[in-house]
């Protein structure tokens, strides 16, 4: 027997069940003084990165991509990648060598949500200035979530400096709105 749904819980269901967070920056000082481990060698950080966080964003132009990736394959638990492209393809073949990996490929004409942009609708990446206000970081989630599409989505922490507080505050306030 099945029962009817509201279109509304059809969308949203997908979206909490794949609502993943991250850094923009991954090599920013201040994660490198603030979310890695004192004394921890240079070339751990990816593997730790990949088991501590959710989503990973990486570029066509990072000088560690194929580091990155070989950590993001390596991990014990499936690591959201947000890959920007100027060219798909190569992000396409790693898919296509790595189908358990879930993958968002950015390209100049893929949606982004920010909180300064209006009307976007149907962006699966967020990206999310750090803040000390729960109340507005809580108001920036809802907004994102109502435009998400279903499947996976990345709340990835923006800015030159991304903020572990931020990270933290993002995790709590998904958690307790039942996200």
């Amino acid at each position: 027997m099945t029962h009817p749904q509201s279109t509304q819980a059809d969308t949203r269901t997908p979206i909490i069940q794949e609502l993943h967070l991250g850094f923009r920056h991954r090599r920013a000082a201040s994660l490198i003084q603030e979310f890695y481990p004192d004394g921890m060698p240079e070339d751990w950080r990816h593997s730790y990165l990949a088991m501590m966080t959710q989503v990973i964003w990486v570029e066509d132009r990072d000088e560690d991509l194929a580091e990155m990736l070989a950590a993001i394959v390596d991990a014990p638990k499936p690591v959201l990648t947000v890959w920007v492209a100027e060219d798909p393809a190569q992000a396409n073949l790693w898919q296509a060598a790595h189908p358990e990996q879930p993958l968002i490929i950015l390209t100049s004409s893929t949606p982004v949500w920010t909180p300064q942009t209006e009307g976007i609708d149907g962006a699966r990446v967020a990206l999310m200035p750090g803040s000390d206000q729960p109340a507005q970081i809580k108001s920036w989630l809802e907004q994102f979530v109502q435009q998400a599409p279903a499947g996976p989505c990345a709340l990835c922490i923006d800015g030159e400096s991304p903020s572990v507080p931020t990270l933290d505050r993002l995790r709590t306030l998904i958690e307790l709105m039942g996200l």
